[in-house]
């Protein structure tokens, strides 16, 4: 053979190994593909992926049977064929696509692949299957795809078997070089890999499910609890307030008790009542009565309604006019309950002889109120926890202040549905502002 013949025998291999290592790339893209798409049913998945091998390595046929763990059962979830077997019995179609492998078979070379992580081969559909389907309808099956022998891969993820992987690849007489079979042997790791993501992302997607049933069947208890306690607590605050204030002959010591009972009483009611408000909120329920709305009127209702608190703890507290009207779209009521949680909140943490101020500023079409005090602040690493739900400060907790950590969170679901945003800034030591921003109309 001359050189130059030579050389174009080279070429002409190395182009056509060129061309099977470009189809090698196209399928292991093709299968990224599949699990990466919108599709996340697993049987359709399983189904592609096995479609997908055929089409693009040329083989004739490919099996994937996944392990089910409770039923200790192996069932195909995918099977490509190169050619149709439509001129097969339907019985036998329909026999070969509902298979099922007992795991405890160990005399099937499936289930023996599996176990012993091994590749096994064999040139007989029945000696995969002989438990299941007659000799006489596996040779039939083999004959109309025209398939020689299939090797037997176990598919394995961390460590852990989920199934099992048929492939009747084409004749070796056929060009057959090493990386065809380099292909083969891969497609197993890579494949199992892959459904063994989908696997995962369909356990998850499962789970989801689950916890939002379960979400919302909390929300319907919380709702339901909610309702039923809140009518019998305000009936137990009514008839404790009669006996405070209607009875001129109550031992001192019984007084004490009563108005502990009522303040304990008080904070149940609003603690069933935020429980109440989160329950509609997070399920998309509060409805909101849109007003137009003079929020310094609305601020000084609710500075008007704690100024006994304030006093109780000898606290300076002032609400300085603002020289226009400060008008809003909003609720009344809901807004009226955002200030009263941020003015109670100051008024909670600002110790004996300290202040309270609330003032108003606009800026680009936002009114701001804005509360400050001279508490004790809070530290950088503590302020993302304030409008957490259930968010209570450990200095809180130590300090044993009453509270639930729903007020906050409240507020700012609260703020948000009118389009507003809720900012608050401190230093410890030297006090904290929270600023409430809500459209001007």
């Amino acid at each position: 053979m001359d050189q130059s013949s030579h050389i174009a025998e080279e070429l002409y291999k190395k182009n056509l190994e060129l061309t099977e290592r470009n189809k090698t790339l196209a399928l292991l893209r093709k299968i990224d593909e599949i699990i990466l798409s919108k599709v996340t049913d697993i049987e359709e998945v399983v189904r592609q992926i096995a479609q997908a091998v055929v089409a693009e390595a040329g083989l004739k046929a490919v099996y994937i049977f996944l392990l089910n763990k409770k039923e200790s059962l192996l069932t195909p979830h995918g099977i490509s064929l190169s050619k149709s077997i439509n001129d097969v019995d339907p019985n036998l179609q329909r026999a070969m696509f509902s298979v099922k492998i007992s795991w405890n078979d160990d005399s099937n070379l499936i289930i023996k692949a599996i176990k012993e992580r091994k590749m096994y081969q064999t040139e007989s559909l029945y000696n995969l299957f002989k438990s299941i389907i007659n000799e006489k309808a596996c040779r039939k099956i083999q004959d109309t795809v025209d398939m020689k022998s299939f090797l037997i891969y176990p598919l394995v993820a961390r460590e852990e078997a989920i199934g099992s992987m048929i492939i009747s690849p084409r004749e070796e007489n056929q060009p057959y070089f090493a990386y065809q079979k380099d292909l083969i042997d891969r497609l197993p790791e890579v494949i199992s890999i892959a459904l063994d993501n989908s696997l995962l992302y369909d356990r998850i997607q499962r789970a989801n499910l689950r916890l939002m049933e379960l979400d919302k069947l909390k929300d319907e208890f919380v709702s339901l609890a909610s309702h039923e306690l809140r009518t019998p607590m305000t009936a137990v605050k009514s008839y404790l307030w009669m006996v405070l204030n209607k009875s001129n002959s109550l031992d001192p010591q019984i007084r004490s008790y009563l108005e502990i009972a009522s303040a304990e009483t008080e904070h149940l009611i609003k603690l069933v009542q935020n429980m109440l408000t989160i329950s509609r909120i997070e399920g998309k329920r509060l409805e909101l009565n849109i007003d137009i709305v003079n929020l310094f009127d609305l601020v000084m209702h609710s500075y008007n309604t704690l100024k006994v608190k304030a006093g109780e703890k000898n606290i300076t507290i002032t609400l300085l006019p603002y020289p226009e009207k400060l008008m809003v779209s909003g609720d009344k009521d809901k807004l009226s309950e955002v200030f009263e949680n941020i003015i109670g909140n100051a008024l909670k943490y600002t110790p004996n002889k300290g202040s309270v101020s609330i003032y108003f500023t606009i800026e680009k079409n936002k009114i701001a109120a804005r509360v400050s005090d001279t508490g004790p602040g809070i530290s950088k690493q503590n302020l993302p926890k304030l409008f957490q739900k259930f968010g209570r400060l450990e200095e809180a907790k130590q300090n044993r202040t009453p509270g639930t950590g729903l007020g906050l969170y409240i507020s700012k679901q609260i703020v948000e549905l009118h389009k507003g945003t809720i900012k608050v800034e401190s230093e410890v030591g030297k006090g904290t502002v929270f600023t409430v921003y809500l459209p001007m109309v």
